[in-house]
């Protein structure tokens, strides 16, 4: 992806900027309430061997609960 290598070394004015998958209005609700749920998760994880993310395709994304490396 040599247009992503061009955006890590632009100048200050483009520093801000990030690439992300273009997803309706019913996709962003889904996915900030997949965050939700994964943050809600990691709230309730007592033994705190387990971090949540969410993963996905917009549209089809989940949450997941992956081990956390030590």
């Amino acid at each position: 992806m040599e247009w992503l290598d061009s955006l890590q070394d632009a100048s200050d004015e483009f520093r801000g900027l990030s690439v992300t998958h273009d997803m309706t209005r019913a996709e962003r609700e889904q996915c900030k309430e997949c965050v939700q749920e994964a943050t809600e998760r990691a709230r309730q994880d007592v033994s705190g061997d387990w971090r949540y993310v969410v993963r996905g395709n917009p549209g089809e994304m989940q949450v997941l609960r992956l081990r956390k490396a030590y």
